[in-house]
């Protein structure tokens, strides 16, 4: 059985007044938002089952906003910054 080689990923993630460079592996993430879950503790951010149907998971890539839980954790997001503002986050 051949090896898949996973690509190593880059991008900034943007919470508040903080800015994280952030490096990992393709696929190392169920999700952006499971990611973004390791990286930074922040209250109410993605507090559902990640199927994309409650809002608590809302970032902006590149000037466009997406749920995090339906982003997969790859080559397309390189060298992106993501922005995560506290005024966005929806809680239940």
């Amino acid at each position: 059985m051949k090896e898949e080689q996973k690509c190593t990923i880059l991008f900034t993630l943007i919470y508040g007044n903080e800015e994280y460079q952030v490096q990992t592996l393709e696929r190392n993430y169920l999700s952006l938002m499971t990611l973004i879950s390791d990286y930074v503790n922040i209250s109410g951010f993605g507090l559902c089952c990640g199927m994309g149907s409650c809002g608590t998971c809302m970032v902006q890539i590149d000037g466009r906003f997406t749920l995090a839980c339906q982003v997969p954790v790859d080559d397309w997001l390189a060298n992106s910054e993501i922005k995560i503002e506290p005024s966005i986050i929806f809680t239940s």
